[in-house]
């Protein structure tokens, strides 16, 4: 009898043991390989004809990272531009299109944006998003090449969702963003 119990909890634990494993094998997974929303020529056009109704025109930025990532996205000049640039990161599995309200309201303010796809993420490479690990230092790389054509004084970040937690993150590292609007955040991984 006590043999029939030992054994039934022995099978209980280990069912639970391996059933936990797995499913934190398929979280893991799902969560550094977000599904991600696609890029596609319908979504482009809507943001671009949002863009084009505060006469801004995206042009194509592309920008290697630190770790030989190709990010992809654009940079759109305000048409009555004021100077400051703003670096506009998106939430987990979205992509560049998804901060184009934001985009349009800085736009017809004065302010010139940069809108990239993170890492693993929209048309830029990579195959795995680490929430700011290493899209912190995409964000000095693009500001890097954002330099080499204009003059990006006192840039700004602003970030959804996990596009906050890497605008926040970056500006830890990157002393050249001067300020930070974080929509979203999350105050740890888990």
């Amino acid at each position: 009898m006590k043999r029939s119990i030992y054994f039934g909890i022995f099978a209980v634990v280990l069912i639970a043991f391996l059933g936990s494993a797995v499913v934190g094998e398929m979280l893991g997974r799902g969560v550094l390989h977000p599904m991600v929303r696609p890029l596609t020529p319908p979504s482009i056009q809507i943001c671009e004809r949002v863009l084009q109704k505060v006469g801004a025109n995206p042009e194509d930025f592309a920008v290697s990272a630190p770790d030989g990532v190709l990010l992809r996205g654009w940079k759109v000049r305000s048409a009555s531009a004021n100077g400051p640039w703003v670096l506009l990161f998106h939430g987990v599995s979205d992509n560049r299109t998804g901060m184009t309200g934001q985009a349009a309201l800085l736009l017809h303010h004065g302010y010139s944006v940069v809108m990239m796809d993170a890492r693993a993420h929209g048309d830029s490479g990579g195959n795995m998003a680490t929430f700011g690990l290493l899209e912190r230092r995409d964000t000095r790389a693009i500001i890097d090449a954002l330099s080499t054509t204009e003059t990006p004084r006192n840039p700004f970040a602003l970030g959804s969702s996990m596009g906050a937690a890497i605008a926040l993150q970056s500006a830890a590292v990157e002393p050249r963003i001067a300020a930070v609007v974080a929509e979203s955040s999350f105050s740890d991984l888990r």
